[in-house]
Parts: structure tokens; C-alpha cells; sequence
């Protein structure tokens, strides 16, 4: 049975078994203090075997590859599919509902170091909707003045 991981996935070497230390690669970072370090990371595609693969597809962190995992997990293809962008959102650190919709339809892609979003594909249709409905918005006001002073 194996799985494979969705995305990148900051890990722990010590706890790992050998097949995946192998595989570990690391990352620049910084420690809590601010000083230099090497983040270690299990690449997006890391194969997983046995638990760990049905273990990683039920925490929504990997994705089954081969028919035994599929078959032990009972999910549907939409049901592969939504687990994986629950798990994207949440690496990363799309957890306002709001947000996770936006996300969704392709609006943002995520989030700047300012915590400003990262524009996607679907972007200027998004704010170019939300302008057309704040002119709605604002001619029915207009109408319901001139409707009031009517009378």
C-alpha cells in the first residue's frame, strides 16, 4: 500500500524510518531566536508505504497511488480531490472559512509575508464582480430615496 505526499511537509528525521530519512531534503530557515538553520522537509511526491500510506491519506497530508490504498481508504475521486486542497489550505494557513472559498474558486492563492493576499487567476473577475455589485447596490439606494421623498 502506498500514498504520496501533496505538498512539501516540514518533518522530523529522528522519528522517521530509514526509507524516509533517505529522502529528507532541508530548507533555509531561522529558529525561534532568529539565528540560521536548516529546516528539514519530506518533498511533495515522497512516497509512503504500508500504515503510514493509509495514515497519511486519512489526515488528508497524501494522496493514495496505488489500488490497494484506494481501495482501503473507500474514498471517491472527489473525494481524493477535496482532500487535497483541504491539505494545501491548510499548509498554507488558509483557515478562514471566507478565505478557504476564495481559495477554492481560485481568487487567492494565499497569503503575502503581510498577510495580504496573493492574487490567483481569478482575481480581477472577483474584484471586477464585486464592483458591479456595489454600483447595484448603490443605484437601489437611489431609487428607494427618490421613492421616499415621492411620497
Amino acid at each position: 500500500m502506498k500514498s504520496a505526499l501533496v505538498v512539501d511537509q516540514f518533518c522530523n528525521p529522528a522519528g522517521l524510518p530509514p526509507y524516509l530519512k533517505e529522502q529528507v531534503k532541508f530548507k533555509p530557515g531561522k529558529t525561534a531566536d532568529g539565528k540560521p538553520a536548516a529546516i528539514p522537509y519530506l518533498p511533495k511526491g515522497t512516497v509512503f508505504e504500508d500504515d503510514q500510506a493509509l495514515l497519511r491519506c486519512k489526515t488528508k497530508q497524501a494522496q493514495p497511488i496505488d489500488e490497494e490504498c484506494f481501495k482501503a481508504l473507500g474514498w471517491s475521486d472527489a473525494q481524493i480531490a477535496a482532500a487535497k486542497v483541504d491539505y494545501e489550505m491548510n499548509v498554507l494557513g488558509i483557515n478562514n472559512k471566507e478565505d478557504r472559498e476564495l481559495f477554492k474558486a481560485g481568487v487567492i492563492l494565499g497569503y503575502n509575508k503581510d498577510q495580504s493576499y496573493k492574487k490567483g487567476p481569478a482575481w480581477d473577475a472577483y474584484q471586477a464582480a464585486i464592483e458591479a455589485a456595489a454600483e447595484i447596490d448603490d443605484d437601489d439606494l437611489i431609487e428607494e430615496e427618490s421613492d421616499e421623498a415621492d411620497e
